[in-house]
């Protein structure tokens, strides 16, 4: 069949209409303003924007699948489409090839676009002011200008004149533009002579708008014609399988959601609630995705023919359950003090949601266990690569075969115990246990998410759920400068050694919030002198000697010595032998 084509006028009409609509394969709308304006901008400038491709069914068949209606207005935190309810009066156009451009176009001509305000809070509706689109009808030519705006913000402006571009879908094709320009000063007197001083560039640009918003060779697309899902899945993922327009796992959630109603509601809310209202955590599309066929015992191989009817219907079937599991795994993490900053892969989530999902037993010794396998699983970096391979051992670890389980496996013990899953085998000569080897790599992290891990470690008194606490250097940042460090006698070498071991282990702390704010670049020396009313123990929970000099001149020597102990804790809380040292070290008291 032959391409056809009409204008931006004609398709955003008609999906206002409600004569177009997202199938729900397609992912959600994910452009940001930038690109929107680009899109228009190419538009105007008569470049190529691309083709579209449609899927035309009768009302009859309509009625047989899942549709949503297309966004019109975006809001950073709250947006999502509509789904669309049945009993189709008429026949149904479905967008599978184009939906991020056509949803921009409708958003800017049609909607607002709500982000949030910088340094404003997440949870406040006030930190997502409305805006919408704009042109700055003053703008050299080829230099088409577009914003998203508010209203005061788009008549703030002495030299430009933005104009609300939706006015331009209300004019009549043969509109005159000195006409509009006449409009525009009576209702903004203020402006009258700022656009009669440009009144030629502005009835350029009008002009230009209005031509290219009324050109019915715009919008070319290609029509598909009463195919069934199967079939339109396929070409679905053909199109957008060259990895510039969908990744990988939005294929498989469109997979997914075309056989299944309600999945994409189901999945996004369950998404949003394991995240919380407060934004701790960051789990996607890509992690529930693997997750699902983790916990319904499905293979772990993330293609296409993975998620095929069968394995989708355990996912449905046992999505209560699978819920449940979620939301009490992402309320374990919060226990334990772990959030997107924290969690240096979703996936350590997934092993916990599996055991529970199961019915293991829940208890404050399973818990603590469980936590172990959380870090130590970061510790190793087990997810890093190819995630699913790992994951289909740890999940052989954790279960056994069971005849008598509607998906075929049972846990193989309903108490986890760390010590002996951590012998579970890895691929590629990965491992869960830590080793003499890792400790010393664990020694000369630098401050980081990794870092904060370590230290939740060595401070397991710290209440991390509950009080917000910062990573501190004991001997400042700011005392590494090249003018305090020359006067000690460093040479340049050991001027960039103390600069490298600065920001390391040995010499990192944990402090609340507030009390790290108050430290800041104060001297180590004094700060525990004026803060600490036992100094002994301050150095015992810190794993300071206590005849260690905690002048900022010994800072080698502090570094070295409190490095020897944590060497020693860490030792002890992961169950490594250490060899005995040639020299004694200062033991803590």
């Amino acid at each position: 069949m032959a391409y056809s084509s009409l204008s931006i006028k004609e398709l955003i009409t008609d999906i206002s209409d409600n004569k177009y609509y997202l199938p729900a394969i397609q992912r959600k709308f994910v452009w940001r303003e930038e690109k929107i304006c680009k899109l228009f901008n190419s538009i105007m400038r008569d470049y190529p924007i691309g083709t579209f491709l449609f899927w035309d069914l009768p009302k009859e068949k309509a009625d047989l699948y899942t549709f949503y209606e297309f966004l019109q207005n975006y809001h950073e935190r709250d947006s999502k489409n509509q789904l669309v309810r049945k009993n189709f009066t008429r026949e149904v156009r479905g967008v599978l090839d184009g939906q991020q451009r056509i949803s921009s176009m409708y958003i800017a001509l049609q909607g607002v676009y709500c982000t949030k305000k910088k340094y404003a809070k997440w949870a406040d509706d006030e930190s997502y002011p409305e805006r919408q689109f704009y042109m700055n009808l003053l703008g050299e030519e080829n230099e088409y200008e577009f914003r998203f705006l508010t209203e005061s913000k788009a008549n703030a402006s002495d030299e430009k004149y933005f104009y609300l571009v939706r006015k331009a879908l209300l004019q009549p094709k043969d509109v005159d533009s000195d006409d509009i320009l006449d409009q525009l000063i009576n209702d903004n007197p203020e402006k009258a002579e700022l656009i009669e001083n440009n009144r030629k560039l502005a009835r350029k640009n009008i002009n230009r708008l209005l031509k290219t918003l009324n050109d019915d060779r715009l919008v070319s697309y290609f029509r598909i014609v009463d195919k069934d899902l199967d079939d339109i899945l396929d070409i679905f993922v053909r199109v957008n399988s060259g990895g510039t327009v969908l990744s990988k796992s939005d294929l498989l959630f469109s997979t997914l959601v075309a056989h299944w109603e309600d999945g994409r509601d189901q999945v996004e809310k369950l998404i949003d609630d394991m995240n919380g209202e407060d934004g701790v955590f960051d789990f996607g599309t890509d992690f529930l995705m693997r997750t699902c066929l983790f916990l319904v015992d499905a293979p772990m191989t993330f293609k296409v023919q993975t998620f095929d009817r069968r394995n989708i219907e355990k996912i449905k079937n046992n999505w209560t359950q699978t819920r449940k599991a979620l939301i009490q795994t992402t309320k374990l993490l919060r226990s334990y003090g772990f959030n997107k900053k924290r969690l240096s892969s979703n996936y350590a989530a997934t092993p916990l949601a599996y055991y529970l999902f199961k019915g293991g037993a829940v208890n404050d010794a399973s818990k603590a266990e469980l936590r172990k396998l959380v870090v130590q699983s970061q510790l190793k970096r087990i997810y890093s690569g190819q995630a699913d391979t790992v994951l289909s051992s740890l999940r052989d670890g954790l279960r056994k075969e069971d005849d008598d389980n509607a998906l075929g496996y049972s846990l193989q013990n309903t108490n986890f115990n760390f010590n002996t899953y951590k012998t579970t085998r890895l691929p590629s000569g990965k491992k869960l246990s830590v080793d003499a080897e890792d400790i010393e790599q664990f020694l000369e992290q630098k401050k980081g998410a990794f870092t904060f891990l370590m230290l939740s470690i060595l401070y397991p008194h710290l209440r991390i759920d509950q009080i917000s606490f910062h990573q501190d250097h004991m001997h400042p940042h700011s005392k590494f400068k090249t003018d305090v460090l020359e006067p000690f006698g460093l040479s340049p070498d050991e001027i960039s050694q103390w600069r490298d071991l600065r920001d390391q282990l040995p010499n990192l702390q944990l402090l609340e919030g507030q009390e790290n704010t108050q430290k800041q670049a104060t001297a180590l020396i004094k700060w525990v002198a004026e803060n600490e009313v036992d100094e002994t123990h301050y150095r015992q929970r810190n794993f300071i000697a206590l005849n260690q000099s905690l002048d900022f001149a010994e800072f080698q020597s502090f570094f070295e010595a409190r490095k020897s102990l944590l060497r020693k804790e860490l030792h002890k809380l992961f169950e490594v032998p250490q060899v005995a040292e040639a020299s004694q070290e200062e033991e803590m008291a």
